[in-house]
């Protein structure tokens, strides 16, 4: 017992005790205060004031700095730093993933110490802006370093939760005097929740079907301060900043929020963005990971019972425009359409495919690049031998930060949490199970011949979604709509859930990992204490932070893969060149001129969402004439919505009236774009 005390002080107050770092020194083996974080940022201000500026965008509720680090390197003839294209950094919205920060940070610093000696990121930073946040959430991210640890969300805006007419009053309390915030269970003949059967350690709700009775109730760790008869209802601080962005905003829940963008920290973050228009990519840390998961915010919803189908909409599909229509009329015709053969046909997938609604999910002209981005990622994680559960990553939150990044503003956005607790590989009770790695190689007769038993215990162990049953699948297989090489493909790019086993609960890996790695400090065995209003109970469970916060020996690893695989998703941000132009003489002093633009980057000018949005800018090509000419045909400006990555080229024609061997300019612009121009002779 004694020896596990030890290794759990160690390893804790090892994340919490800070070595005062000297300027411009920065160790990745432990997590950094935010007056720390700040002081490195002051510090490689004054020390690269070439090509740096540290921009304070506003105060937190609690009255902490918010900080943006610019980063841009000044070269012959580039616009300056705040007219370039430019990608943000945003890292620990939440205030419970420190290692984000800990990533911004050393992003920072490579920027900073290879910028001259590294060809990419010396090119990357004469020709592009780089802004980074490390932390944008400071009063939220203290609980982290405080004296009692407890993972902690909101800000420091006070809220009265429980309308009692006092404020925050009633939080949680370190009843055992440990340091940390964990549970407390009491028996209860209303208690729901009982120790699992394999893992006493760990509670789980009783099963009525199984004839199981719950005995206890959990609570957070803490007393009733208020005496209301309720326990921790009104906690310190009031909103969670990573819910509180205009995107599927959850009102009526109060840590949300009042309404959309109430908070300091987010009206700053919001001004920011829409003042540098130039933000061509939001690159964010926190406990989003969109590389894994891209699962939708919400459902997308009809306006009203009966709607209208568009004219684009119902020509394709054989419909009357002018007629209004049940959505479940909606649902059947669509259903009896081979051509969606296989998709699950809902009100939500009708409201985004005819554009009734928001949008909630990728745009389907979005998804081969991002699609492509993940599989760089997952390849990547293998290479750096990065052990991620990728069946538990989270997705994108209602009224998060990236949400409103990409279906509000429509920038390109990725996130990642950057570290998981590392789940077993389960091996196959049977040998002669199904795999992805035999589903891959199987013809689709091999593949029929499982049998639906077999196929359908196999998607279950995956995770697969329900609505993709066995059933529909070897139906899809037989009429030659998809292969067994397709299926696996299919499966990769689904929000798959963990699979669990009959019998195991969902958090005995982590408790194995806490056990293997941890020496068991990850976990507060449940020890009885005297309450003084519940009487007998016992606290106990998991750490605070455990579950989305690495121990110090892993966090240089995790960090490092991210902020090189960051540094290389920014190179791939569009460029405009003009790629040709032609003029053709035609009669009576009239000419013919066609300019071809070409995005030489892998990424789309715009994303399609951000075109749907209408909040994409579109490149403006201006053609200037001089004294002696007009436009015959054409207009002087021309807005292109957006062009393709990866060479991509759109093109716009005028007819000019002019003298031969006259000019005239040809000039294309947009914020997140280098402008580029070109002068062309009439001849």
């Amino acid at each position: 017992m004694f020896h596990r005390l030890i290794c759990f002080l160690f390893l804790f107050l090892s994340i919490a005790f800070v070595i005062t770092a000297q300027p411009g020194e920065l160790s990745f083996d432990i997590y950094h205060k935010p007056k720390e974080v700040n002081s490195f940022l002051k510090s490689w201000s004054s020390k690269y004031p070439q090509l740096t500026k540290l921009i304070n965008i506003g105060k937190s509720s609690g009255k902490n700095d918010l900080f943006v680090f610019r980063i841009a390197a000044g070269s012959k003839g580039s616009p300056g730093p705040d007219s370039r294209p430019a990608v943000f950094v945003s890292a620990n919205i939440e205030g419970v993933h420190p290692v984000g920060t800990e990533a911004a940070l050393m992003l920072i610093q490579k920027l900073l110490t290879k910028y001259g000696s590294d060809s990419k990121i010396t090119s990357l930073l004469e020709k592009r802006t780089i802004y980074v946040a490390p932390l944008l959430n400071p009063d939220a991210a203290y609980s982290f370093f405080a004296r009692i640890r407890i993972e902690r969300r909101r800000n420091n805006n006070p809220v009265d939760d429980d309308l009692d007419e006092l404020i925050d009053e009633d939080g949680p309390d370190d009843l055992n005097k440990d340091g940390l915030i964990t549970q407390m269970r009491v028996k209860d003949p209303e208690g729901q929740m009982i120790p699992d059967p394999t893992e006493p350690r760990l509670m789980r709700q009783a099963d009525p079907k199984k004839g199981e009775k719950g005995i206890y109730k959990i609570y957070t760790e803490g007393l009733d301060n208020d005496m209301d008869g309720n326990y921790n209802e009104d906690p310190p601080g009031g909103t969670e900043i990573n819910r509180n962005f205009p995107h599927d905003f959850e009102y009526y829940i109060k840590a949300a929020g009042l309404w959309p963008v109430s908070q300091k920290e987010t009206i700053a973050l919001v001004k920011f963005l829409v003042s540098h228009p130039n933000i061509a990519m939001v690159l964010n840390f926190s406990t989003e990971n969109t590389f894994l998961n891209l699962q939708q915010t919400g459902q997308a919803k009809a306006p009203g019972a009966k709607v209208k189908v568009p004219q684009r909409f119902a020509t394709f599909l054989g419909l009357e425009a002018d007629k209004e229509y049940d959505m479940k009329e909606l649902i059947n015709i669509l259903k009896g359409m081979p051509i969606l053969g296989g998709m699950e046909i809902n009100e939500s997938m009708i409201a985004m495919m005819l554009g009734l609604g928001p949008a909630m999910s990728i745009d389907i002209k979005d998804s081969p690049y991002i699609e492509a981005v993940q599989k760089d990622y997952k390849d990547g994680l293998k290479k750096a031998k990065l052990d991620y559960p990728e069946k538990r990553a989270k997705g994108v939150g209602k009224g998060s930060f990236i949400a409103y990044c990409y279906y509000q503003s429509g920038v390109q956005v990725f996130s990642s949490d950057l570290w998981g607790i590392p789940e077993p590989e389960k091996e196959p009770a049977d040998k002669d199970a199904l795999t992805v790695e035999k589903l891959k190689s199987m013809s689709s007769e091999e593949f029929l011949a499982l049998g639906e038993e077999k196929i359908a215990a196999f998607l279950k162990e995956k995770g697969v979604p329900s609505n993709y049953n066995a059933s529909m699948l070897m139906n899809m297989v037989k009429s030659g709509r998809v292969t067994p090489e397709r299926m696996v493909q299919m499966m990769e790019k689904m929000p798959q859930k963990p699979a669990v086993k009959e019998g195991e609960h969902p958090d005995s890996y982590i408790l194995k990992w806490s056990d293997s790695v941890l020496k068991g400090s990850g976990f507060v065995d449940w020890k009885p204490y005297q309450h003084p209003t519940l009487g007998n109970v016992e606290i106990g469970g998991f750490i605070p932070f455990l579950k989305t916060t690495p121990p110090p020996f892993e966090i240089e690893k995790t960090i490092a893969f991210h902020t090189d695989f960051y540094i290389d998703l920014m190179g791939r941000l569009p460029r405009l060149e003009i790629k040709e132009t032609k003029v053709e003489a035609l009669e009576d002093g009239l000419y013919q001129v066609t300019a071809y633009f070409t995005n030489t980057g892998w990424f789309p000018t715009s994303t399609a969402q951000g075109v749907r949005a209408r909040t994409s800018w579109p490149i403006r090509v201006q053609l200037k004439t001089s004294k002696g000419q007009s436009i015959f045909s054409g207009r002087s400006l021309v807005n292109i919505p957006s062009i393709g990555g990866s060479g991509d080229t759109k093109k716009t024609e005028w007819t000019i009236r002019g003298r031969k061997g006259s000019k005239i300019t040809i000039t294309a612009k947009t914020p997140k774009l280098d402008t580029v121009t070109t002068t062309v002779v009439l001849q």
